[in-house]
């Protein structure tokens, strides 16, 4: 009798798959796959929903902003915008009151507010007041939606990095800056904005501006 190989392993000591338990395996990567389609469809949808996702139980008296007296510089600023290919700067708006907002489509207060403030740009524009919106570490394209959704006519500018907010000294969403026409803050808003709350602030400043 030959001597076996020492290197030789018979078939018997090292069992092999059967043919089902192959098949099984083999069956499993459809289903992974499939599982890692449906996750990336639904991340893709949350992301085209992101502005238009309903508010869920919150209220104007939640998050209710009070005016708060500020008499101090305005930082300038020269930013993309978020609709079109140029950008906005705080310069673009001389001799005018300017309401700077900060918001994000994921903020829920910021869409409570939205239509308050639009009603307010379009009650005050001829009398000399600009609203510039900043969308705050936000999506590029739910920012736009976020727009769409509210008939946001006024412009706003897109600060992903947040670097604005830092310059305005943000502390929450959504907050509004009532800056003179000489680039001075005289009141800011932290928290949802009240309508009479604001043009009220817009009258003390354009008083102030025409005396």
């Amino acid at each position: 009798m030959t001597p076996s190989d020492p290197n030789d392993v018979e078939s018997r000591d090292v069992p092999k798959p059967s043919a089902s338990a192959a098949y099984s395996r083999l069956a499993l990567w459809p289903v992974a796959f499939g599982v890692i389609a449906l996750v990336i469809a639904l991340a893709a949808q949350q992301l085209r929903s992101r502005g238009t996702d309903v508010v869920g139980p919150l209220s104007i008296a939640d998050f209710a902003a009070t005016a708060e007296t500020a008499n101090r510089p305005a930082p300038n600023f020269d930013v993309r915008a978020l609709e079109g290919s140029g950008s906005i700067s705080l310069d673009d708006y001389p001799d005018r009151v300017v309401i700077l907002n900060f918001w994000a489509s994921w903020c829920g207060p910021c869409r409570l507010e939205a239509r308050d403030l639009q009603a307010a740009w379009e009650a005050n524009r001829s009398r000399g007041v600009q609203f510039v919106g900043v969308d705050y570490q936000d999506d590029l394209y739910a920012g736009r939606a976020f727009l769409d959704e509210f008939g946001i006519t006024y412009p706003s500018v897109f600060d992903p990095s947040g670097r604005l907010a830092y310059e305005y000294g943000l502390v929450g969403l959504p907050a509004t800056f009532v800056i003179t026409p000489d680039r001075r803050i005289a009141y800011q808003f932290v928290g949802i904005v009240d309508r009479a709350a604001l043009e009220r602030a817009i009258r003390e400043v354009l008083k102030g501006a025409e005396g």
